[in-house]
This record gives C-alpha cells, sequence and structure tokens, in this order.
C-alpha cells in the first residue's frame, strides 16, 4: 500500500526511454501533490518495485528497450502486490489490436501521442482517486481480520462504510466519463430516470429499481478508452472505426472490475448492447442470457438516442421513435421491457420534457 492512510503524497512512476517524454509527463504533473519517480524502461521498474518502492500509479510507454510496455503491465498486474495499481499506456500505436493486447495485458487507461497535459492530469487524478478508495477499503478489510476487532459495532461501521466506497467509487467513474463523453449530462439523467420506471413496472422492489438508476449512469463509462476521433466524430463511423468503439461494452466492464463495483453495475456496462434475438454486441446474447438489469437499460438508452439529436442525427419525434420501439419488439428488446415503456408512456413523456437539452 504506496499512500495509506488518506493525506499522504502519492507515488507516481512515469516510465519512457525519451527524455523529453518523461519531462513532458513529469511537467504535466508537477503542480499536483505527487512524488514522481523516473524510470528509462520496464526492467528498472520491477527492479524498483523488488527493493519495495511501490506507486499508486504508473504512467507507461509501450515502446521501450529490454522491458516494453505491454510485459511490464503483464508481470505488475501478475504480482499479487501491484496487481491493483492502475496503469495509463501511453502509446502512438493506433492499430485496434495493440489497444486490444494493451486491455489484455491489464492496462487501465490508454493515453494517444500526442496527448494534452489537462487530459493526463484528469485521468491520473481519476485512477488515483480510485486507487485511494482500493487502500482504504484494504485497510479497513484487514483490520477486520484480527479477531478482537470483529464486534458488532465495528460490523456495523464496514458495512455503512463499504458503502459510502462503492458511492465514491461511482462518483468517480462518473466524472471519468464525463470527461470524454460527448453527450449532455441530461442524457444520463433521462437514461437513468427511464430506467428507474422501467425497473419498478416489470415488478422490481424500490432496492433493485434504486441500483438500476445508479448504476445505468456508468453504461457508456467505457468510452474513457475510446479515441476522441472516433467518439467525438461528426457523421458516420467506418466500419474499423465502428468495431474499436464497440470495444466500449469491454473496456467499461473492465473498469468496473477494477473498481470492484457490484456486478449489476458490469452487466449493464458489458450487454446493454446486446439484443434479444442474438444479434448485438460484444457476446451476442440472446432473451435471458441478456442480464435484466442490461435489458432494461437497453432500452432506455436507445429511446433517448432516439428522441435526442446526436452529432451525426436529428431527433426523431415522440411518434416516430415509438413506433421505431414497437417495430423492435421481440428483435432488439425483450417485450415484456416495450409493453411497460407504453404502460409508462406518460411517466417517459414527463422525463424527456423535465430533463430537456437547452436549444
Amino acid at each position: 500500500m504506496a499512500a495509506y492512510p488518506p493525506g499522504a503524497e502519492k507515488v507516481i512512476f512515469l516510465v519512457d526511454d525519451e527524455d523529453r517524454n518523461l519531462l513532458l509527463f513529469e511537467k504535466s504533473l508537477a503542480a499536483q501533490k505527487y512524488t514522481l519517480h523516473k524510470f528509462h524502461d520496464g526492467q528498472e521498474v520491477l527492479d524498483a518495485v523488488a527493493g519495495g518502492l511501490l506507486p499508486d500509479l504508473v504512467v507507461l510507454d509501450v515502446m521501450m528497450p529490454r522491458v516494453d510496455g505491454f510485459t511490464l503491465c503483464e508481470r505488475l498486474k501478475a504480482n499479487p502486490a501491484t496487481r491493483m495499481i492502475p496503469i495509463i499506456l501511453v502509446t502512438g500505436l493506433e492499430d485496434l489490436r495493440d489497444k486490444v493486447r494493451g486491455l489484455e495485458s491489464g492496462a487501465d487507461d490508454f493515453l494517444t501521442k500526442p496527448f494534452h497535459p489537462t487530459e493526463l492530469r484528469a485521468r491520473v487524478r481519476s485512477l488515483v482517486r480510485i486507487k485511494t478508495l482500493h487502500d482504504e477499503l484494504d485497510y479497513k478489510n484487514r483490520l477486520l481480520q484480527d479477531e478482537k476487532v470483529h464486534l458488532e459495532a465495528l460490523v456495523q461501521e464496514r458495512t455503512e462504510d463499504l458503502e459510502t466506497l462503492t458511492i465514491g467509487i461511482v462518483g468517480a467513474l462518473e466524472m471519468a466519463n464525463a470527461l470524454r463523453d460527448t453527450d449532455t449530462g441530461l442524457h444520463i439523467k433521462r437514461v437513468c430516470a427511464y430506467s428507474h420506471v422501467l425497473a419498478l413496472r416489470i415488478g422490481g422492489d424500490a432496492l433493485f429499481a434504486g441500483k438500476i438508476r445508479r448504476y445505468a449512469s456508468l453504461h457508456d463509462v467505457g468510452k474513457v478508452g475510446i479515441p476522441d476521433s472516433i467518439l467525438k466524430k461528426e457523421g458516420r463511423l467506418s466500419p474499423d472505426e465502428y468495431e474499436q468503439m464497440k470495444l466500449h461494452t469491454v473496456y467499461g466492464y473492465e473498469l468496473l472490475g477494477l473498481a470492484q463495483a457490484e456486478e449489476m453495475a458490469r452487466n449493464i456496462a458489458l450487454a446493454h448492447h446486446e439484443r434479444y434475438d442474438g444479434g448485438g454486441y460484444p457476446r451476442g446474447l440472446a432473451g435471458s442470457e441478456i442480464p435484466i438489469e442490461a435489458r432494461v437499460v437497453a432500452l432506455a438508452d436507445v429511446y433517448d438516442a432516439l428522441t435526442t439529436r446526436r452529432c451525426y442525427k436529428e431527433a426523431f419525434s415522440a411518434e416516430e421513435a415509438e413506433a421505431t420501439i414497437r417495430r423492435e419488439r421481440g428483435r432488439h428488446f425483450d417485450p415484456d421491457i416495450v409493453d411497460a415503456m407504453f404502460e409508462a408512456i406518460d411517466e417517459f413523456n414527463a422525463i424527456r420534457e423535465r430533463y430537456r437539452d437547452p436549444a
């Protein structure tokens, strides 16, 4: 645990074989309250870790001599002492296979060269916050292993702390999502509200519906791993760009796994683009194979996309959107959830008006 208790200065490893890049990393983060350590290749990092120096976050170049970025990432994630340390891969590689390899090696975020110092600071700040919450949770869990503190009052305190930490992690991820998302914050509010209404209409209790409302806000959190050139492109994506965009579901699932978010949150991120007929992505699930929370958010998300203006299309009228949803009953969407939507169409209209985007 590199920087616990809270307030201790965070330790950041900067790894690049070129001094000019290390200097850019250093200057980008110099104004922050971080202890910065610079390394020229992955072997230097492994030697430092073996010597007992553990960071709170690693900013890591891919192309380096001796031990490259992918290999270092794999080695750190395989080590129990360092596997929870967030890693930002900084790369000039644009090939989708390289990004997939980075994800498979355990990278938690990507930054494409050239980058703006503000973007690096924002990503570091978000991941450091998540790491701090994990360190606190780990610290409390280790305390609870001591039989002397297994008292009822402390168990109750731990339960409350876990809920607080979960909310904090969700908040950090929402902030990270907002930094990259091209949609307005009102899109998130509408999707959350639509999902809450649907969850109640299909028979979910207040706890179930409340969780869906909370975690629907994270359905597109994986877009933090998608390049701006794709995420903010006006007009339709090319086939290759679309394949990269589809990876946001996997990125979101992995990021929420790092955050140890509830299964419902991970399911929503991974499966909200699955289709009831099996024609969706990323796994081609069908029918009840798709988690119910993902089926709910899928309809809420598409309905909002249809009824609002996007950079690649104008808004549909409410009538056009409803006709589209009816046509996709049993194909894109769970028939029971479509029926629930039309039973609650007045509530949907009210939500759309309440959170209407500015003209």
